[in-house]
């Protein structure tokens, strides 16, 4: 848990350390069931599309993009995933 919380802290600087957190990701929620990493990395997208649209609205690629987004969270949690799903409807 606190490799991974360490990871998020500090950021990835290539698509190796990416990779690297992302197969640790997965192998501890495999073992632990815990799927809030994977939570927070979507609903982190998820915030940062509505705030770059904030007052206009998705184009439709942008729309399928953030929707796509959404059904990816509902996997973990079906209630968060309909609220984020309320904010463009």
């Amino acid at each position: 848990y606190y490799q991974l919380e360490e990871a998020l802290v500090q950021g990835f600087q290539t698509p190796e350390e990416y990779l690297a957190y992302k197969e640790l990701k997965e192998h501890y929620e495999e073992v632990t069931g815990d799927y809030s990493f994977s939570k927070r990395e979507l609903t982190s997208q998820l915030e940062i599309a509505l705030q770059n649209h904030r007052g206009v609205d998705f184009e439709d690629h942008e729309k399928e993009e953030y929707l796509d987004l959404v059904q990816k969270l509902e996997e973990f949690d079906s209630s968060l995933a309909t609220h984020y799903r309320q904010l463009i409807d």
